[in-house]
């Protein structure tokens, strides 16, 4: 018998976990989460191409047929979880509903890819396949419906899933609150510390914004679990300290890169992603040119920092 795919199950809501290859694989996973109503079934993120097989097992393992679901709710355009879409768009005529900020992206996965991948001169010698395309599905499963903070998705029974955005990883990240277990459903805001990559940001004052977010609404919507994309579930009081512990990682990759402007006046971008990498021991990747662009950003907008000749020096 096959080992169930299925890594937690609560009231309306089943996890499946899917293994990551590359640089992740044996250390970190991607997860997508079933919610059944009584008029409804939704799934959020489709996850990796690679995950389809047990995408298939899962169907099989809670009794669904393909055409059982309705819906597909994306919390944001990032490879490992829009690998499927397309997949899934046609066996099961699923309406896919996210936000409208990065649809362009996931309705064109040459564009999704290249975006980020390929967004600085220093990363255009990453392979756009390894760990990019080669995630995603052949075929698009582009965004049929918008949503934004507030809105709700009714599943029927009490099951109900609010739409909370959750903005700084990605630009147009949400996530999901399920009102009859009161579990938060979010992916990549909250990434854990064994994750091999430094912490992806695409605005530093805007993912700060989402931690401080995530903490009141845990207290004040008295969430009692927490799903995670890339980690196994957790209380609200695990959750907490993850997000104080995302916070400092964060903050490090800031004090890292002061560090090194200091030490090393006219240092160049790629290095100074190296060393803030070193700093941490992550692995120097096409991800981390996006947090260290992100802060040199605003670095610059508040006179801390300039370039001069290519070169960054720390002028706070």
């Amino acid at each position: 018998m096959a080992k169930s795919v299925i890594s937690y199950q609560s009231g309306p809501l089943a996890t499946v976990t899917m293994g990551l290859p590359g640089d992740h694989e044996g250390k970190t996973a991607t997860r997508v989460f079933f919610v059944h109503g009584t008029e409804r079934i939704a799934l959020i993120d489709s996850g990796i191409y690679a995950g389809l097989p047990v995408l298939e097992q899962a169907f099989d393992e809670l009794g669904m047929m393909r055409r059982d679901l309705d819906l597909l709710l994306l919390t944001h355009e990032h490879m490992d979880h829009v690998g499927n879409n397309g997949w899934l768009k046609t066996e099961t005529g699923c309406e896919i509903i996210g936000h409208e900020a990065r649809a362009d992206r996931v309705a064109d996965n040459m564009l999704n890819a290249k975006t980020i991948v390929h967004a600085f001169p220093e990363g255009e010698h990453f392979d756009l396949n390894e760990e990019y395309l080669d995630w995603m599905g052949p075929t698009e499963g582009p965004i049929d419906s918008y949503v934004e903070d507030g809105n709700e998705i009714d599943l029927g029974g009490g099951v109900a899933l609010e739409v909370i955005e959750v903005f700084g990883h990605s630009m147009g990240e949400i996530g999901f609150f399920e009102h009859s277990t009161r579990s938060l459903i979010i992916a990549d805001p909250l990434l854990p510390d064994f994750n091999p990559v430094l912490y992806l940001y695409e605005d530093p004052n805007t993912m700060r914004a989402t931690f401080d977010k995530l903490e009141r609404f845990l207290t004040e919507r008295d969430v009692q679990s927490v799903l995670l994309a890339h980690d196994e579930v957790r209380s609200a009081s695990e959750a907490r300290a993850l997000v104080a512990d995302c916070r400092a990682r964060m903050n490090q990759v800031e004090v890292s890169m002061v560090a090194h402007m200091k030490a090393s006046p006219g240092i160049g971008f790629a290095q100074l992603r190296d060393n803030c990498c070193d700093d941490q021991g992550k692995v120097h990747e096409w991800r981390a040119l996006v947090s260290i662009d992100a802060s040199l950003k605003d670095f610059v907008a508040r006179g801390l920092a300039e370039n001069r000749n290519g070169g960054w020096h720390y002028v706070g």
